[in-house]
């Protein structure tokens, strides 16, 4: 007998303890169904097979007649719907590719029948056969040719693991992958602190949006809270930034935060030169994530050194916006207007994502994250 590792890989495994008892039963009770094969291959029967090969324990076959090999994987994956211990992955895995593969060869007969003269589909009638509706077949293809282009989904689905949380980790592998390229590229531009000592300009508006590191602001076990796409720069070395001597002797000092860690801009603030004065806050359209209350907002400190006022008085703390279209933490155009309107220049935007008219940028984090 001959065990053909294409028929191997289309019977679903069974779990351990699965595979256990069907062991206690054949030795307690002989191998009591027969192993079927087509030709010299063994088609049904292959853990039986194993386990009586192994205890030495007698079985009997039966053969089976088929066109062709399509034929005969078609009867096995039929065969296999029928067992009662299958996931729904594996379901869904063998019903899918009865239906692509009869989709590849045309109708056949075998598969098809008339009702009432209503001719039907291969849809409609694997889903009569098998107890779903012709669009959970349809689904179940798609799903088939997903898995089988995926060796990641198809050992999920031998080890018995949901489909959906793999693919998930899948999504997740591949944007890790493409936002540690982007940390790459952007750690070998220059030394942070030391470039910002070669600024010759010293500016009367400062807006910065700090690179928090991941673990320093105690988001590292956040619900649903992705790693962000740049390098980021310890708390430590955020203090040493030298943004005092980048300032004008009257200047505005405009510094993103979050919620999270609201205390460490105000330790910034002061360590800079500037005095606290207020705070902006950002509404965005959708709320995000949170460990404990769902995030909707993020908030701007605004501090001055010296004594310069806005240009006017009619502006609230509070703006609403949506996200901005750089990806992560990137902020609304909406923003950068209501500053230009309410300070002086010459402006300067540290850690920026973008060139913008009318602003100095420095220590830009991506053009296209």
């Amino acid at each position: 007998m001959t065990i053909n590792p294409k028929f191997r890989a289309l019977i679903p495994p069974l779990a351990p303890e699965e595979l256990a008892q069907l062991e206690a039963n054949i030795i307690a009770d002989g191998c009591r169904d027969p192993l079927v094969t087509w030709r010299d291959m063994l088609i049904d029967g292959h853990n039986r097979y194993e386990i009586c090969t192994r205890r030495n324990i007698p079985f009997k076959t039966v053969s089976k007649s088929f066109q062709d090999e399509d034929e005969a994987m078609d009867w096995m994956d039929a065969n296999q719907l029928g067992r009662r211990n299958l996931t729904a992955d594996a379901f869904k895995l063998l019903l899918g590719r009865r239906y692509n593969r009869t989709k590849k060869q045309g109708v056949r007969t075998d598969l098809t029948s008339h009702q009432n003269d209503e001719k039907l589909t291969t849809a409609d009638t694997l889903g009569k056969q098998h107890g779903v509706s012709p669009s959970t077949v349809q689904r179940a293809g798609n799903f088939a040719k997903e898995v089988e282009r995926t060796p990641e989904l198809q050992k999920a689905i031998e080890q018995g693991k949901p489909v959906l949380q793999v693919k998930r980790e899948i999504k997740e592998k591949k944007r890790e992958q493409r936002r540690e390229e982007n940390r790459r590229q952007i750690s070998t531009v220059v030394d942070p602190i030391e470039s910002t000592k070669k600024v010759d300009t010293r500016f009367a508006t400062i807006v910065i949006d700090p690179p928090w590191d991941w673990g320093d602001e105690g988001d590292s076990d956040q619900l649903g809270r992705a790693k962000p796409d740049y390098s980021t720069m310890p708390f430590a070395d955020l203090m040493e930034l030298p943004v005092g001597d980048l300032a004008d002797d009257d200047c505005h000092l405009y510094l993103w935060i979050t919620n999270r860690s609201l205390p460490k801009g105000f330790a910034l603030m002061e360590r800079w030169g500037f005095r606290y004065i207020t705070m902006l806050t950002w509404v965005k359209p959708h709320y995000g994530m949170g460990n404990y209350f769902r995030g909707q907002t993020e908030h701007v400190l605004f501090g001055v050194k010296g004594s310069q006022p806005l240009k006017r008085k009619d502006l609230p703390t509070v703006f609403f916006a949506d996200r901005g279209k750089g990806g992560h933490s990137s902020k609304p155009p909406e923003f950068f207007d209501l500053v230009q309107s309410a300070s002086p220049g010459p402006f300067l935007e540290m850690f920026s994502r973008t060139e913008r008219p009318d602003w100095t940028t420095w220590g830009e984090l991506s053009n296209d994250a």
